[in-house]
């Protein structure tokens, strides 16, 4: 539940503001550092602000994961919106499009692996957080891990830590195959 909540959290958070460094470059030059910070902190380094400001549960969990997993949904946004052929947008503006109709039926679907790219990588990190979260109090997959580390008990981190991965692998095939498909059914229906 706290993989799923923080993934659309930076999801709805991350698209967006991708998109709007990629319109600004003054935006992109303001972000860019802050995601740089983002990315270069230990992972565990975010549950001190967290814990410090709403105490130990779910809440700050889920912001910890949130702020560690929320930097490669802005960098892949942001860099398939840029990559976006500057022939295909000028073909766009000589039909007479308006800049919403560039952004969504031109910009973004052609921008769709980058960003789907990105919600994978989103997902992959926010599973590893969540382990890490368990230390503050969080409840869900990484309390078994983290009692088998603290208890030096091998089989059970082994166990555990398996279904952690088992279940990032079927995250990263589900969405894959979900962004596969929506670029082949956009491809379908353009006649590309």
């Amino acid at each position: 539940a706290i993989v799923s909540v923080a993934t659309l959290v930076c999801i709805s958070v991350g698209i967006p503001l991708g998109i709007l460094m990629s319109k600004y470059d003054r935006v992109q030059a303001a972000i860019v550092p802050v995601l740089d910070i983002m990315q270069t902190i230990p992972s565990f380094v975010y549950l001190i602000p967290a814990v410090m400001l709403l105490g130990i549960g779910k809440v700050p969990g889920l912001l910890a994961v949130c702020v560690y997993a929320l930097p490669p949904i802005v960098r892949l946004t942001n860099l398939g919106m840029r990559l976006v052929d500057k022939e295909v947008m000028e073909a766009a503006d000589s039909f007479g499009s308006s800049y919403y109709q560039r952004l969504f039926k031109v910009q973004i679907p052609l921008s769709l692996p980058n960003i789907f790219a990105g919600v994978n990588q989103t997902i992959m990190m926010a599973l590893s957080m969540v382990v890490i979260a368990s230390m503050i109090g969080v409840k869900g997959l990484g309390s078994p891990v983290l009692q088998a580390v603290s208890n030096q008990y091998l089989a059970q981190g082994i166990f555990y830590g398996s279904g952690i991965v088992a279940l990032a692998i079927i995250f990263d095939r589900v969405s894959q195959s979900y962004g596969k498909r929506i670029q082949k059914h956009r491809e379908a229906g353009h006649g590309v």
